[in-house]
């Protein structure tokens, strides 16, 4: 007789709606990848932006991938798991351990993809301020910028992690997640999505407000050649950038209000279709991709528009 256990780990394995999120999941991030990585290694190069810019974007393209990754071993395990001859489906529990480490990635990557928009309109309203010497700004100011998108990554995660399990309890795991104790209320860990949403949506805000701040100041008739010219690269910047924020806006907010939906309404679904819509709703590998192809096609634009003008 298969024990209750096992039924369930069964009951996931066999869920043709669990198998085709992560189908999909995994065909996408098998994609993403190399497009990230060569986004990557574009904006290191090309020098299309101000170095403290490029570390800015660098930072949440970095957490894409590690989420890629994460999510790549996630899947294809579990994948291979399901497909595979088992004849007790107690064989194919997840080892803890593993799901700590991939699980490990996808939230941190999670995390550090999601800080880049209040960092970005911070060095943009640095750069506006001292629009005359900003060009040549070292990149110190840039890499406090970075530890702050750290810092605030490491904020999200300690209340993810606050409550969950390090080492293997007496719950079975039948899927790679992270695991919380009863102790913790459900609002330690939504609360912070909510933040996160906030901030993104005030940073798309101010930057909309730092464009036009940027357009009224280059219509000075007071302003030298030089500064004329910073501010027509800054301009030129802003709406390059403005592509990554308002992605970021829009997954992180559809991201938090979706996630606190499927939440509160997961005991009229079973659990194996619960966690296949929430793999659905994370789609930060598309965002990947679309983010490296946005922001190649602009930045490609960006250097065209500046040979033009030497």
């Amino acid at each position: 007789m298969i024990s209750s256990d096992c039924s369930k780990m069964a009951e996931f394995a066999t869920s043709r709606a669990l198998q085709a999120s992560l189908g999909l999941n995994l065909i996408i991030v098998i994609f993403a990848i190399p497009n990230i990585v060569y986004s990557m290694v574009f904006i290191a190069t090309k020098h299309v932006f101000h170095l403290n810019t490029q570390l800015q974007i660098l930072v949440p393209l970095f957490g894409l991938l590690l989420h890629s990754i994460g999510r790549l071993g996630l899947h294809s395990t579990d994948l291979v798991a399901y497909f595979g001859n088992w004849q007790d489906p107690c064989e194919i529990i997840p080892n803890f351990y593993r799901c700590l480490i991939l699980r490990g990635f996808y939230n941190v990557g999670l995390a550090l993809s999601s800080m880049c928009s209040v960092a970005l309109v911070i060095e943009r309203i640095v750069a506006l301020k001292y629009s005359i010497t900003y060009e040549y700004c070292g990149q110190f100011f840039g890499v406090l910028l970075v530890f702050l998108q750290i810092f605030l990554a490491t904020c999200y995660l300690f209340s993810m992690y606050f409550h969950a399990a390090f080492t293997p309890g007496d719950q079975k795991l039948y899927y790679c997640q992270t695991i919380a104790s009863s102790t913790g209320s459900v609002w330690f860990v939504i609360a912070p999505l909510y933040a996160v949403m906030i901030g993104q949506i005030a940073s798309r805000i101010v930057f909309e407000l730092l464009l036009r701040k940027n357009k009224a100041l280059r219509n000075s008739v007071s302003l030298s050649l030089s500064t004329r010219f910073n501010l027509d690269q800054s301009i030129r910047s802003l709406r390059a950038l403005k592509l990554l924020v308002n992605c970021n806006t829009l997954v992180f907010a559809t991201l938090s209000v979706v996630t606190t939906t499927l939440h509160f309404n997961s005991s009229s679904l079973s659990k194996p279709n619960y966690i296949a819509l929430v793999e659905a709703v994370h789609i930060l590998p598309l965002y990947g991709i679309a983010v490296s192809v946005g922001v190649y096609q602009i930045t490609r634009t960006c250097r065209a528009l500046c040979r033009q003008l030497f």
